[in-house]
């Protein structure tokens, strides 16, 4: 599918990876649905790129986890555009869970993001999708989905039940619409690290990737007409080392 002329939805599209995202697109062309929380000056660099190039933008405040602002986000995106052909699931929180300390707060917070927004995301905007016989949903996930790391359990769980949801979605939606997930691993540092070296130790390629690594992973599942229902890691050879 080609990217010019389409409107994509970036959810967390205010910094680090979605940001990224929102700015490749933008420079491709596509008209753009900036959601964010609380990133707003990512968000208005975003709009002036947008606006430089001729884009149509249309930004976007929502708590993905209150069900009334999802629906907000789809109302919104749907009144402004009347349609959306993309939908990049972006948004996401990381933080330590160790067992002894975990909460049924943390369980539903990851829940929420992870998987019930992008769930409601996917279902109602996949639907118009497939009615206009043409769409993409990627997931951004989580290498950890397949490879779990300690103290980050439930973080890696709902990551695990996004790529059940990728590949029920690629179903549902069959044939026009494909559905895909991508797997970063060391991107960039998680916010507030201070030992930037370890993470990279159990990596092969023994770098961080930058977000540029993902922004070539989406575009190409946006292009290929013929992935669908699959999982695409970008983790410098985490899984196999």
């Amino acid at each position: 599918m080609e990217i010019k002329g389409k409107v994509a939805l970036v959810t967390g599209a205010g910094k680090r990876i979605g940001k990224e995202i929102a700015k490749n697109l933008i420079n491709e062309g596509a008209n753009i649905i900036l959601h964010y929380r609380t990133s707003k000056e990512g968000i208005e660099e975003l709009e002036k790129l947008a606006k430089e190039k001729g884009i149509k933008v249309l930004p976007l405040k929502a708590d993905l986890t209150k069900l009334e602002d999802i629906r907000f986000l789809i109302k919104e995106s749907i009144l402004f555009f009347k349609k959306v052909d993309i939908l990049i699931n972006n948004a996401s929180i990381y933080y330590p869970t160790p067992l002894d300390k975990v909460t049924e707060k943390d369980l539903d917070i990851f829940y929420q993001i992870h998987v019930k927004a992008p769930f409601f995301l996917s279902k109602e905007l996949g639907k118009i999708m497939y009615e206009n016989k043409e769409g993409r949903i990627i997931n951004i996930a989580d290498y950890s989905a397949l490879r779990p790391y300690k103290d980050f359990t439930p973080y890696s769980i709902s990551k695990g039940a996004m790529l059940t949801m990728t590949r029920a979605f690629a179903k549902e939606f069959a044939p026009y619409v494909l559905v895909n997930a991508i797997l970063p691993g060391p991107i960039v540092p998680a916010e507030k690290i201070e030992d930037l070296e370890t993470p990279l130790k159990k990596t092969l390629l023994k770098k961080w990737a930058g977000e540029k690594e993902v922004w070539k992973g989406v575009k190409y599942l946006i292009e290929t007409d013929f992935t669908t229902g699959a999982f695409l890691p970008v983790e410098g050879g985490r899984l196999i080392c």
